[in-house]
Parts: C-alpha cells; structure tokens; sequence
C-alpha cells in the first residue's frame, strides 16, 4: 500500500513538473508582452497637450461627438454655440457639421456617452472631452496596435529581438507615436491597415494549408499559390478563412469612415486578396465586401445627411476661405505633383518620413527582399501604399501637417512600412556591425519622438530645427509637457522628466533585445557602443543643422509655454 502510494506521488510530481516544464514558455512569452505593454502604454500616456491648447482637428471631431450624444444631431451647431467657433468646419443650409470624416467621433461617442450617465453636458469643458477621447479612445487603439503589429510580424516569421525591435519603433519612435495620443485619424487607420493585412494573411495560410496561428507563419506567396492550384489543403472549417476576411473587411471600412485618403489603401488591399490563394474561394471575396459594407452604408448615410448625397463631401462646403481655396484645387486639394514637397515630406528636419523616423529608411530596401523572399504580392502591395501617400503630399500645399512633428500626413502608412523594414532589419542581422547600426536607427527616432512630445507635442511649422529651436530653449525654461510625475506626485519642471527617461531607458533595452545572443561580454558591449553611436552621429546632424528661429522666436515661444503652464495649474 505505502509502494502504491509512493508510486502515485511519483507519477503526480512527475506529471506536475511535466506540466510545469510545457507551461514555462506561454509564461515567459505572456509575462514578456505584459511587460512591453505596459511599457508602451506608460509611454503613451505620460505626457500631453496643455489644456489651453485645442487643436482644431482634434476639437471638430470632439464636437461631433459632443452633438450626437447631448443632442442627437450630426450638426455641430449646438456644440459651437457652447464652446465657441472652429477653424475646421463646414456649412450647409444655415448649420454646421465638422469638416472631418466621422469614423474617429463615431469611436468617441461611446467614451463619452458613458462619461455622461454619471455627469451632467454642462460640466464638460471642450478640453476635458477632448482628453477624455485621447485617453479612452487613442491609447487603446495605439496600444491594440502595438499588439497587432508582433502578431503580424510573428505571421511573417521575423525573430523575436526584430519582432520586439520593429513594433516598439514603430509604436514610440515615428510619428505615430504623438497620433497614437491624439484625437486624429491618422494612427487609427494604420492600426485597421495592419490588422486587415495580418487577418488576410491568415486566411491566405488556412486556405494554402499553413498554420493559422501566428507562430506558424505559413508558406510565402509563391507557395500559397501552388498549394491553391494543385488543390492540396485539407478541409478547415468555413471560419477559417471567411471569418478572418470578415474581420479585415471590417477594418478596412473603418479605414475609410474615418480618414477619406483611407480608401485606396483598402481598395489596394481588396486587390490583393483576389489577385491570391483566395481568389479560388468566392465566399472569402464577398465577406470582404460584406465586412466593409456597414461602413460604406454608414459614410454614405452620414455625407447624405450633413450633405445632401451619398459622394458629397464636406470639402465642399467649407467655411474658411483658406481651407476652401486648398482643397478646391485639385482632388481634394492634391494636385500636380512638387519635388519640393516631397522633400520635404520625406527629408526635412521637422517633418521628413526619414529623418523623423530613421527606422523607415529600411523599408524602401525591405521591399526587395521581401519580392526576392517569394512574397512579391506583398512587397508589390506595401510598396503601392507607400508610392501613393508619398504622392499624395507631393501634391499638397500642407505637406507639412501645420502644427506637428514628423510626417504626420503619412502616419497611416507607417505601420504598413515598417513591415519591410523589419525584413530588412532581420536581413541585416547576420553582421553584429549592421545589426547594431538598425537598432541605433530605431533609438534615435524613439529619442527624437520622445524629446519633442516631451516639451511640446506639436511644434509650430516654422521650428524648423525642432531640438535647437524648442526643445533645449524649452528645457532650459523649465518648461516641459504635463505629465503624470507633476499630476500624480506634484513634481515640476526638469524633475518631473526622470520616470519618463526610466521609461525610456527600459524601452530602449527593450530595443537593444538580442544583445545576449552574443557569446562574450566584449561582443555584447561592441554591439550597444555601435548601436548607442549610430544614435550619437544621428542626433550630431541635428545639432549641427541651423535653427530656424531667431532669439525673438525662442523667447517668444518659451514665454508662451509659460502662459501654458499657468493656465494648467490654474485648472489643476
């Protein structure tokens, strides 16, 4: 009997540390992306726009939000009448109604309509709707986003330390970073565009015979293909595949609803669904459709409304003559194509793709290994995107975004962008100099993004040296954003930056992830001095650059921020 017993304990001990040794994995990996979450999200949030600051773009769609719920109209009317008037609107048979497509303010009635079953409409001042939408409707969606973007990498292959690379870079050192905070459209639809891509490509590896899950990353597209022609996968459930095109039709229409411009990505990536292995399957082609249907349905139901028809836009009737005389030329206010807009859009100091986000000067060679890497459809997809928003600013006088710091008409492509980039990044990992010199690209973006949200999220158009122009002025000051050290322990000034740069220094090890794989303490060390001194010579460049600003424009722009700083504790 005590043998009998011995032996059962045994055999229990036994299976528990076999259980153990088979769940260890799952922990380490779930306890890994808890950790950069929260991260990313302490990143996100710690800092934001003075609360006498309410940009126009932000403060139009927050009065649609506003008319919906208090008064159960797409007119803004009331709204205006509240909280003053706004640059970006429109105006049509003697009432308002905001300039903007509605998606992100439809996101935002909900948040909102919450809010207001505990308060009451009069205790809302415009900056505290504004906050609320940044805070319940942008940090969820940048932080999904986040999540979204290591599950599409996963499904394309790349390794951890580029998985973890490139989605930290793209979250916290482009300009999605600053849109991923605030209450515009631009970062919500490049999180619907990298989260229909993942979702097509999973259904693509269910109907190539591939895994579904995002471990398995399945067959390029060379190889879905010939598994659809010669018939070979095995029967799988109609969800499958159907399901995961539903859902990226869904996303897609979001795209849509919420910026206009989002239209021809989605229709490039409808392209490519049907151009694939899922062409074969007519059902998956109309669960697309039918996904992206409600939103269409919805934007048509709202230009009907506000506008009189279905494919009447509200750049029709825009009230500011300066807005009107814009987008009159043109489509929309995109014309003929200037090679100084493009350079600037792509290179300039303040607003340049590239010297902004430094991380995506490795898309443009990604796009060839990922055609050479047997995924041409994917390469030619991503690299249409791109050619399309690059022209897109190349035809606009406001290629510059106004107010803002990086390019922030191309933050809905980024995500998209960062996909060859990452195969780039993964390609150059087999030299210890080349991969050190990549992660130094992604930490001088992740400084620069990290050190202008800092003291003022988004510069005036003239700073055209943002670090020289407003940053050391503002930081001499002291003057720096509101952030959660001065809310929470009532720490001002420089003081109130140190768990921001605690932040930061976790985040950019969090970057340099890999480094262990070197076997010696001499390589480990070479690789970060390389990848911290490509960040030096980058952030050299800058410094070295010349300011826009004369010293009448710096001390005019640090008296102003500390006009901001009173008014914030004033309302504090």
């Amino acid at each position: 009997m005590d043998e009998g017993r011995t032996g059962f304990g045994e055999r229990l001990r036994g299976g528990l540390d076999r259980l153990r040794a088979g769940l260890a994995p799952w922990r380490h990996g779930a306890r890994w992306e808890l950790l950069l979450g929260a991260l990313v999200l302490g990143l996100l949030g710690y800092s934001w726009m003075y609360a006498d600051i309410t940009v126009p773009n932000e403060r139009t769609r927050a009065y649609l939000v506003v008319s919906v719920v208090d008064h159960g109209t797409l007119s803004i009317d009331q709204a205006v009448e509240r909280y003053g008037p706004v640059n970006d609107w429109a105006r049509r048979d003697g009432h308002y109604y905001t300039d903007k497509a509605p998606g992100s303010s439809l996101l935002g009635v909900v948040p909102y309509w919450v809010a207001r079953r505990f308060t009451k409409a009069e205790d809302w001042k415009i900056a505290e709707v504004i906050n609320l939408m940044r805070t319940w409707v942008m940090l969820p969606i940048a932080l999904v986003g986040f999540f979204w973007m290591r599950r599409l990498l996963r499904r394309l292959d790349q390794p951890p330390a580029v998985v973890d690379l490139a989605s930290l870079a793209w979250t916290l050192g482009t300009t999605a970073f600053h849109y991923g905070t605030a209450f515009y459209g631009h970062q919500i639809v490049a999180v619907c565009l990298v989260g229909a891509l993942d979702l097509v490509l999973r259904a693509e590896q269910a109907v190539a015979g591939g895994p579904p899950s995002p471990s398995g990353a399945g067959a390029g597209d060379a190889t879905a293909e010939a598994a659809g022609a010669a018939g070979a996968p095995r029967p799988r459930p109609w969800r499958a595949f159907r399901l995961p095109v539903l859902g990226a039709g869904l996303l897609a229409g979001l795209a849509g609803l919420t910026e206009y411009q989002a239209g021809i990505p989605a229709a490039l990536l409808a392209l490519y669904v049907v151009s694939g292995p899922l062409r074969r399957r007519p059902t998956a082609t109309a669960m697309l459709v039918l996904g992206a249907l409600p939103f269409v349905v919805l934007l048509f139901g709202y230009n009907t409304l506000a506008f009189g028809g279905p494919f009447r836009l509200s750049y029709q009737f825009l009230v500011d003559p300066g807005l009107r005389e814009l987008h009159g030329q043109g489509i929309g206010g995109v014309g003929t194509p200037h090679a100084s807009y493009l350079w600037g859009g792509l290179f300039s100091l303040h607003r340049g793709f590239f010297t902004t986000s430094p991380i995506l000067l490795l898309a443009l060679p990604g796009l060839v290994l990922l055609g050479r890497q047997g995924r041409p459809r994917l390469a030619v997809l991503l690299g249409a995107a791109l050619v399309y928003f690059f022209a897109f600013i190349a035809g606009t006088k406001i290629w510059h975004g106004n107010w803002s710091f990086g390019s922030r008409l191309l933050v809905p492509v980024m995500g998209w962008a960062m996909v060859p980039a990452a195969f780039c990044a993964t390609a150059l990992r087999r030299w210890r100099t080349t991969d050190a010199m990549v992660r130094g690209l992604a930490l001088a973006g992740f400084a620069y993004h990290q050190a202008v949200h800092a003291v003022f999220p988004e510069l005036p158009e003239n700073a055209t040296n943002p670090v020289i122009d407003a940053v050391l002025p503002a930081l001499r000051g002291p003057h720096v954003s509101p952030n959660l050290a001065t809310r929470l322990f009532g720490w001002h000034g420089r003081l109130s930056l140190l768990p921001l740069l605690l932040l930061a220094t976790l985040a950019g090890a969090a970057m340099l992830r890999g480094v262990g794989e070197r076997r010696s303490w001499d390589e480990r060390a070479g690789f970060v001095a390389a990848a911290l001194g490509t960040a030096l010579v980058l952030a050299l460049i800058v410094l070295i650059h010349k300011p826009g600003w004369n010293p009448g424009d710096v001390r005019w722009f640090t008296d102003w921020l500390a006009h901001l700083a009173q008014v914030e504790d004033s309302v504090r």
